[in-house]
């Protein structure tokens, strides 16, 4: 076990493998975000913001920026925190405008937020053009229904434009890792 997957499940997220669904995603992780150096990070879905304390404890110069739909997910967080915590749905133009105005571009996009297909290409397409070029997009619980996985992942093919080796399944089929091409048509 990696230390991201140590503190994923001591913070008792399930993008680890002890609690919930134990999904097992810091161990791909672990493998494209860094320990150490500053980057950004935007992650839509935070629920108690488990996986924010992970972030900040695994990289303490990450700067860390979630988009919830809930109101109320701000109580679940500890006061202060180095968080950029905005409220909102992961498909509204303006408010992605907003975020992205005022934090990108960012080397790391994690979709945990409603899992449903059409949300998560929404998402995706207004959220491309703020990765950096050699960053990455992940899209998590491609296993629920509502994902509706291989429709999912084709809309986004189709949209890149670019063929299937360029996606990367892992994570039994759950985990969709994007990384954005250096030089990108579409960036």
């Amino acid at each position: 076990m990696g230390r991201l997957t140590d503190i994923a499940n001591r913070q008792k997220t399930d993008k680890g493998t002890e609690h919930y669904e134990k999904h097992g995603y810091t161990e791909v992780y672990d493998r494209y975000i860094p320990e150490t150096g500053y980057c950004k990070l935007l992650e839509i879905g935070i629920w108690h913001g488990d996986s924010l304390r992970m972030w900040n404890e695994y990289n303490h110069e990450i700067e860390i920026h979630a988009l919830d739909i809930d109101k109320d997910v701000k109580q679940y967080i500890e006061q202060p925190n180095p968080y950029h915590i905005y409220i909102g749905d992961q498909t509204d133009e303006s408010l992605i405008n907003y975020i992205a105005k005022e934090a990108a571009p960012f080397n790391f996009i994690i979709d945990d937020g409603s899992h449903q297909g059409d949300h998560i290409v929404a998402s995706f397409k207004l959220l491309w053009q703020h990765i950096k070029p050699g960053g990455y997009y992940f899209i998590e619980d491609l296993h629920a229904g509502h994902a509706n996985r291989p429709v999912t992942i084709e809309r986004i093919k189709r949209w890149l434009g670019e063929s299937p080796n360029s996606m990367t399944l892992m994570a039994n089929d759950k985990l969709l890792i994007i990384k954005k091409p250096w030089e990108s048509p579409l960036s």
